[in-house]
């Protein structure tokens, strides 16, 4: 059992790889590449450039929120159980979703998903609504097998695993960013993988639906 009753990740650098936009350059983060107090970027870039967000949200000149790595609570239970030959097992991984900010293009760059929209952690209108938060993570496997036992120390294994008992579809993540500097995502908001809505595949962000192993072990 590692449970982990609550937790908070706050600041303006979350280490080295920047999970809100999936830059994974280790020292090279572009949080810093610009002012991060500068009231210029939407008083004069935002009305004559069309800049979008607050780059100031990039710091903690308006606040510092939660961090995209920021899972407030965590909770991990394994069991096992074996009565004689019957041997039954369960698993269940628990959290808080992950933080939704909107992130807009950096106007140099115009690469998408640079400049958050509000204090970090704000939240976002998605399909499902105005979310801070994807929904809470809760995921169960099973495990039962049973042995038979042979002469000469030989044995037979029957065993079942069920992976997402319950069955489990919740979003998993929703896009929170343009396409690029003035090129809106017509995703916005929906449960979409990062990474996958620049191009043609789309891929859903789901748990991944109940699923059932059977099988067979012999052992000598």
């Amino acid at each position: 059992m590692q449970p982990e009753w609550w937790s908070k990740l706050q600041g303006n650098f979350e280490g080295f790889f920047r999970n809100d936009n999936q830059q994974a350059d280790p020292s090279i983060t572009s949080l810093f590449d610009f002012p991060i107090n500068d009231p210029s970027y939407t008083a004069i870039g935002g009305p004559q450039f069309g800049y979008q967000g607050d780059i100031r949200y990039q710091g903690c000149a308006l606040g510092c929120g939660e961090l995209p790595n920021d899972r407030t609570h965590q909770i991990k239970v394994y069991g096992n159980y074996a009565f004689k030959n019957l041997n039954v097992a369960l698993g269940v991984n628990a959290g808080s979703g992950r933080v939704l900010t909107g992130l807009y293009a950096n106007p140099v760059y115009t690469s998408p998903g640079e400049i958050p929209d509000s204090v970090r952690g704000s939240g976002i209108q998605t399909v499902d609504g105005f979310l801070k938060r994807t929904p809470f993570e809760f995921v169960m496997d099973a495990r039962v097998d049973y042995t038979f036992r042979m002469a000469h120390d030989r044995r037979i294994i029957l065993s079942t695993d069920v992976f997402n008992l319950l069955d489990n579809q919740n979003p998993t993540w929703y896009v929170y960013h343009d396409r690029g500097f003035g090129v809106p995502n017509p995703n916005f908001g929906e449960p979409i993988i990062p990474g996958t809505t620049s191009g043609t595949a789309l891929l859903t962000s789901y748990h991944t639906p109940r699923e059932i192993r059977v099988g067979a072990r012999f052992e000598f």
